[in-house]
């Protein structure tokens, strides 16, 4: 879809939205969903400027600069943790002055995160190898310099145990402990109200690692992101059961950095693999733009089974990734440790790798609240939608171009995209595969569902932003009023519609009810949509036309008494169904989307009681 279409039913959605008086007043047009459709493309990131002007500057400031992993290339049994750090950035930063690399303002801008109260009460679980001994206070200083909300042991905010739940801790080890404050400050980034929990291993071994990931879960965590990972193995599948298969649980893992190539644990359909972008904002207009990292891993898994949701036809097996998130250390993150690397820095740093998109996408997963399926990881694939499309960049060299380069759609070293809000990966409500627990009236779509008024699709979605049928509406007031016994004409009342047309007894029943009327041509026009006009008149009628004296003066700034159906607007309006648009307006001849209907429907049979 074009982006100024695009923008179009994004403000047309809003406003529909706002006329039910149930949602205040976005501060821009990027805050409102979009229609459903296709992925955004990644050049399209943002439609206003970041809250700062840092994000724009962070590339330059790292341009040219050398790059090294944190940790050593694994042994066998063992992982490494998927680290890299800017060696020409380190020490102290000015009170006042911004360290280099993204901020957390930086991130939630381009990835849409929300903000206010979102996570407050959920917790995401960081799994690492070794002991980080200043954690806590390397959290601490991270936040207070970007004036997040104090995350505290006294407050219950932070914990930190170790493989067993308990506090013996392991041995330190300096890139780990690199590792430990990338992924604890990228939580908290993505999600500045959720509670941190961090688990050490006692040893880099896939069994303590997978073990720290148990004793996350079983401390509650909502998302467990493990930033760590070695090239696939003969016998992995063992340790999807054992450690990883934790349905309703969020498990992110990093797909690697080393290029074109799948690692595990990410290669493990029981995880949530996140790729690696490059991600750049747009001095000028504070468009955000990504493209995948030339780094970052992706693959056709030599020895997982392909899971139900992937359809992708170029990889019989299990392709790694999902989704991903920036990676590349020349357009880093910055990362305050205290804990001097193997690369001898500390204080303020700017690292990358996919270590840095794990946390992120799970700090997502945790705000997006407890999921509606068992394996999260799904949830992507099915609502496009929510996330923007990075279509350019390679990670190596393969025989399938979409497992190792950016295209439009899905693709490998992206996956499915990077986040444009929550939808996404929000869970699913009601049995409709495209109600999600984050759109604005997703009580009211499931009250449809839960009052028999709809059914969906075939396919199993509701398509709540497509405008409601004038057939749909008949079968909806019929619905509402109990299906009631009612044989429907063998001559049809409507010259365009004839006993075999879709609802057909709906529509009939309505006009035998006097509910509608039709046209004057003697149509009734069962697929043009219902504009606000007739929706009111509609609801008027089918309430029995109650007494009532509309008003001298129009309660809207763009009728007046002597507009058609004047009487059933001002009637909704004195219900309180309808309370108009935030600038006075009604708008009559807008059509009304199918969420918006079950609000108006579901206030309507409150309003009747």
């Amino acid at each position: 879809m074009p982006l100024k279409s695009s923008r179009l039913l994004t403000l047309l959605l809003a406003s529909a939205l706002f006329v039910l008086g149930a949602v205040p007043a976005p501060a821009s047009a990027a805050e409102v969903p979009t229609a459903a459709g296709a992925a955004v493309p990644a050049s399209h990131v943002a439609t206003g400027k970041s809250p700062n002007p840092h994000g724009a500057q962070v590339p330059d400031q790292l341009k040219g600069h050398r790059h090294a992993k944190v940790c050593q290339a694994p042994k066998p049994g063992r992982m490494a943790c998927n680290a890299v750090a800017d060696l020409d950035v380190s020490g102290q930063v000015a009170p006042n002055a911004l360290p280099y690399g993204y901020s957390p303002a930086d991130l939630q801008s381009a990835y849409q995160l929300p903000g206010g109260s979102a996570g407050t009460g959920r917790t995401i679980a960081i799994v690492d190898a070794y002991d980080q001994p200043n954690a806590e206070s390397d959290l601490a200083t991270y936040r207070s310099k970007y004036g997040l909300p104090p995350c505290t042991s006294s407050s219950g905010c932070f914990t930190k145990l170790d493989q067993r739940g308990g506090a013996k801790f392991p041995a330190a080890d300096a890139g780990w402990a690199q590792e430990i404050s990338l992924d604890m400050e990228m939580a908290a980034a993505g999600c500045p109200n959720c509670r941190i929990l961090l688990v050490e291993a006692d040893s880099a071994s896939i069994d303590d690692l997978g073990t720290a990931v148990n004793t996350a879960v079983a401390h509650g965590a909502d998302a467990v992101s493990n930033s760590y990972g070695a090239p696939e193995f003969s016998g992995q599948n063992t340790y999807d059961s054992a450690y990883f298969d934790h349905p309703g649980v969020a498990v992110t893992a990093s797909s690697g950095d080393q290029g074109y190539g799948t690692e595990y644990p990410a290669a493990s359909p029981k995880t949530i693999a996140v790729g690696g972008t490059s991600l750049l904002q747009d001095a000028a207009t504070g468009a955000w733009s990504e493209s995948a990292w030339q780094y970052g891993g992706s693959g056709c898994s030599g020895y997982e089974g392909k899971p139900a949701w992937q359809k992708d036809n170029g990889c019989g097996a299990r392709t790694e990734a999902d989704l991903a998130a920036v990676a590349d250390p020349s357009t880093g993150v910055a990362v305050y440790d205290s804990v001097p690397g193997p690369n001898g820095l500390s204080g303020w740093l700017v690292m990358g790798g996919t270590s840095a998109a794990a946390p992120l996408v799970a700090a997502a997963y945790a705000m997006a609240g407890k999921p509606t399926t068992d394996y999260p990881g799904s949830l992507p694939y099915s609502a496009p939608t929510g996330l923007f499309d990075p279509a350019s960049g390679s990670n190596g060299t393969c025989s399938v171009a979409y497992l190792c380069s950016s295209l439009p759609g899905y693709d490998a070293p992206t996956g499915n995209g990077t986040l444009r809000g929550l939808r996404a990966i929000a869970p699913r409500q009601c049995g409709f595969t495209d109600v999600l627990t984050v759109d604005q009236f997703a009580s009211d779509m499931c009250w449809m569902a839960s009052a028999a008024i709809s059914t969906g699709y075939p396919d199993g979605t509701y398509r709540a932003t497509a405008p409601v049928t004038r057939d749909a509406m008949a079968a909806f007031l019929y619905r509402l009023k109990h299906s009631p016994a009612f044989t429907p004409p063998g001559t049809s009342p409507f010259t365009d519609i004839s006993p075999s047309t879709q609802f057909y007894k709906e529509i009939t029943w309505l006009a035998s009810t006097g509910i509608t009327t039709g046209y004057p041509d003697g149509t009734y026009r069962p697929l043009a949509s219902v504009n606000r006009d007739a929706m009111a008149a509609f609801l008027y009628r089918a309430a029995g036309s109650p007494a009532f004296t509309p008003p001298a003066t129009s309660p809207f700034t763009d009728i007046t008494p002597s507009t058609q159906f004047y009487k059933e607007i001002t009637w909704l309006a004195s219900t309180g169904i309808s309370t108009g648009y935030p600038d006075g307006t009604f708008r009559p001849g807008a059509a009304v989307t199918r969420d918006a209907m079950a609000a108006f429907m579901h206030r309507y049979s409150t309003y009747l009681g």
